[in-house]
């Protein structure tokens, strides 16, 4: 289940931002293909960033022993943290645009999209921090260097 958190991160991020990106649209230009497209991108999104905290919490039992004690550490806890709570806010936040979707409400849209907004930078610092791990620190990366580069004769390339 760990090698299953990247792309799980990735779709839980993408279908988040584009849901909410959608709602705005489908709001500003009150068209109700985009809030259809808009309501169920956000809500797959909630699944898949509660399918992101599980491979999280099965990727951490791999990583935890490596990290521990260096500086790594310093940025996996917040990501630990707030991953911990993401799915929390997104289910409450998908549990009201379902109530939205049933009852429509202006006004209330205009409080749901500025909740959705806070929401998505709270993703997008989450995927911050993973990045930081993987990117600067080599999480989860197997050592690259030191093996010999794959070089392909162009007789292969033909084929």
């Amino acid at each position: 289940m760990a090698e299953l958190h990247p792309p799980i991160v990735h779709f839980a991020i993408a279908l988040t931002i584009i849901g909410v990106i959608f709602e705005l649209l489908g709001f500003a230009l009150k068209r109700e293909s985009l809030k259809h497209a808009a309501f169920w991108t956000f809500i797959v999104g909630v699944l898949a960033v509660w399918g992101a905290m599980f491979s999280g919490e099965a990727a951490e039992e791999v990583v935890e022993k490596f990290i521990e004690g260096t500086n790594v550490e310093k940025v996996f806890e917040p990501h630990e943290e707030l991953g911990k709570f993401l799915p929390w806010i997104f289910t409450g936040l998908g549990l009201f645009r379902v109530y939205l979707y049933v009852k429509e409400n202006s006004k209330l849209m205009i409080i749901y999209l500025i909740a959705a907004f806070i929401g998505i930078g709270l993703i997008g610092y989450q995927g911050r921090l993973g990045g930081k791990m993987v990117y600067e620190y080599g999480v989860g990366v197997k050592p690259l260097m030191g093996k010999s580069p794959v070089i392909h004769s162009s007789e292969e390339d033909e084929d």
